[in-house]
């Protein structure tokens, strides 16, 4: 039996300024939607470079929504790169729509161009990018590529990549974030979604709230004076993707603190390009392309696929997890797809994602890269 897993791929950060932030929230009996969610909007939106930010209950949540605020629907289609997580395709399918599966660079694992080219066709009405690992993808591009289509940015890896003075989320005609467990600044469980398009505000507010028009609380429409405060007016129908003021409390502290998570991040990530360029059976990841930065949310190195699965079980076994995000969907029989991706499938059968987070220590990196040559010395007898 392997030892217990001491060191995690993913870990986030919350202490006691975040449990001081919440107990005047809690002491309020007002927990709900409300003025905490509304500064978090605002001191996210700052952060990002958008005015226009909406807190939901999920990134999911957000892909969801971004499929009916575009009016995407039976009959259409979506593109989104095949190396993504399964809340992507879900979004997609939930709305009759259908998912298909595109091909990624080998290197950056990012959507190629080409692959937008070579599958859009008449009923295609979007395109869902992914910056994988926080590596922006090579927007202008896909943009060209995409030209006529709209673009949605999975930016759940990229909470604060920057592509060409600009930040991953608001490049597009959405953008979706992730605040859960696993991601670099968390909440619990949360997400946003960025709406860079006005004409699109109305619709994106009345869809994440049960589809209510000007969305005030019998309180609010009490105090202006509203003779029947408690009546609704519907501008749509739609389910309820809705934050909360203990979700926003804890997000104002975290993103206080993320400079310092990024920062610390980068140093695990030079840390481990340094130390195995010693190995010539590890392929490390590039470096963000020219006038980009990354978040630096996932490391993940290419092996053979033997080699691969052997790293795998050696790490976990000396309890350093580690796992490869994301499993192609269009190998996932769910989805039907009879896509053929050669550079998915080979990354399936090669990528590693070593641990990389703001509380892994010095030690912690020793030890892990001693747990690798300690691996190396097996495979070379």
């Amino acid at each position: 039996m392997g030892k217990k897993i001491s060191i995690q791929v993913f870990s986030n950060s919350l202490g006691d300024e975040e449990i001081k932030a919440i107990e005047p929230i809690l002491k309020s009996r007002w927990i709900g939607m409300g003025k905490e969610t509304e500064l978090f909007e605002k001191e996210f939106g700052q952060t990002i470079g958008s005015k226009s930010v909406l807190a939901v209950n999920s990134c999911t949540s957000a892909l969801f929504l971004s499929m009916h605020i575009l009016g995407i629907g039976q009959g259409d289609e979506v593109i989104i790169p095949s190396i993504n997580f399964i809340g992507t395709a879900n979004a997609v399918l939930n709305v009759g729509a259908k998912p298909i599966f595109a091909d990624v660079d080998p290197d950056t694992l990012n959507l190629l161009p080409s692959e937008i080219r070579r599958l859009r066709t008449k009923n295609t009405k979007a395109v869902l990018l992914l910056h994988y690992g926080g590596h922006p993808c090579d927007f202008d591009t896909i943009s060209d590529a995409a030209k006529g289509l709209s673009l949605i940015e999975d930016s759940a890896n990229s909470i604060v990549s920057q592509y060409k003075g600009r930040t991953c989320g608001t490049l597009g005609d959405l953008g979706c974030f992730s605040f859960d467990a696993m991601k670099i600044l968390c909440v619990g469980d949360g997400g946003a979604l960025v709406v860079n398009r006005p004409d699109l505000i109305d619709r994106a507010q009345e869809y994440r709230y049960l589809g209510i028009k000007n969305q005030k609380s019998g309180i609010d429409s009490f105090k202006a004076k509203n003779t029947k405060w408690w009546e609704i007016d519907l501008g749509r129908t739609s389910g309820r993707y809705i934050s909360n003021d203990i979700a926003s409390a804890i997000g104002r502290v975290q993103l206080k603190k993320l400079s310092g998570f990024i920062a610390r991040r980068k140093e695990i990530w030079g840390r481990y390009q340094k130390e195995l360029r010693q190995f010539d059976w590890i392929v490390r990841p590039p470096e963000p392309l020219t006038e980009t930065t990354t978040s630096y949310y996932l490391f993940w190195i290419k092996l053979k696929a033997k080699v691969r699965d052997a790293l795998a079980q050696h790490l976990v076994s000396k309890g350093i997890y580690c796992t490869f995000r994301y499993y192609p969907l269009h190998l996932i029989k769910q989805y039907n797809s009879t896509e053929k991706l050669k550079n998915s499938e080979s990354l399936n059968d090669t990528v590693l994602n070593l641990p990389l987070h703001q509380n892994i220590s010095d030690t912690d990196l020793d030890y892990i890269i001693e747990t690798i040559k300690d691996f190396e010395q097996k495979i070379r007898q």
